[in-house]
């Protein structure tokens, strides 16, 4: 149940209407959501706004937000970013980016480093690795998905999430479609990115559960190890789905990165 009023609107950045949800009173924090697009009110944001002044907007191409038509690469995400940052007057904030939205948050960081405060990262989509790769999210079985996506997936958390009714599944199959656009070929990662996390300037946390079977482990060890001075979490008995399944865990490491002088 929310305890902290929140709202959902609609801003036009660059003559794209996007979809933005808002909430909390505190420091501005930007949440980038995942190629699931999480765009209701779930207990993570609502916790997240009990700290800050929560900012969720909604990718081109996901939940009701427009301009997909406009996006070929992560890097359109990235300057449509650029674009919304600027609108807002918002400036050296926190980001915090989940899978898809995590990359797009590097991304922006090695784009634009003066808009990205600290920049944490979870379980982080957009690199590529030999020995230790991506496993396949464009599938169409739901239930291969959940096992691929949490660590215990009969929980009840599982279900939750994974229980579609007909708005839910119409927005995950626009997600799955405005997901493609930046990760079909090459899949789900950018080439080029690895030799550019020399130029993250943000204090940044990498946080990643140790049994992400969608993106393994070793990646958030590479995302550590190559940008200067950052951090790795590792949060046990938790798979891909962090924000959810470790929900007080994952604003615990948030507000105590944020905090941090």
């Amino acid at each position: 149940m929310s305890t902290v009023p929140n709202t959902t609107d609609f801003i036009t950045i660059a003559g794209k209407k996007t979809q933005v949800m808002r909430g909390g009173k505190g420091p501005p924090l930007v949440y980038l959501h995942s190629a699931g697009g999480e765009m209701d009110w779930l207990p993570f944001h609502d916790k997240l706004a009990q700290r800050f002044s929560l900012i969720a907007p909604a990718h081109p191409g996901f939940s009701l937000s427009e301009g997909l038509d406009k996006i070929d690469h992560i890097q359109d995400l990235a300057w449509h970013y650029v674009d919304f940052f600027e609108q807002l007057d918002l400036r050296g904030v926190p980001v915090v980016g989940f899978s898809l939205g995590a990359w797009l948050a590097v991304e922006l960081a090695i784009l634009r480093p003066e808009l990205v405060g600290k920049l944490i990262m979870v379980n982080a989509a957009g690199l590529r690795l030999e020995g230790a790769p991506m496993a396949e999210w464009f599938i169409d079985d739901l239930d291969k998905m959940r096992q691929l996506l949490f660590h215990d997936p009969t929980s009840k958390i599982a279900d939750e999430v994974m229980t579609l009714d007909e708005m839910h599944l119409l927005m995950f199959l626009r997600a799955r479609e405005a997901t493609a656009r930046v990760g079909w070929n090459p899949y789900l990662h950018n080439p080029k990115l690895p030799e550019h996390l020399r130029r993250v300037k943000s204090p940044t946390l990498v946080i990643w559960g140790r049994d992400d079977k969608l993106i393994p482990l070793a990646h958030g060890r590479y995302y550590a190890d190559h940008i200067p001075g950052a951090r790795l979490e590792i949060v046990g008995e938790c798979g891909h789905m962090l924000p959810f399944e470790k929900c007080d865990d994952f604003v615990r490491l948030v507000t105590e990165f944020t905090n941090e002088s």
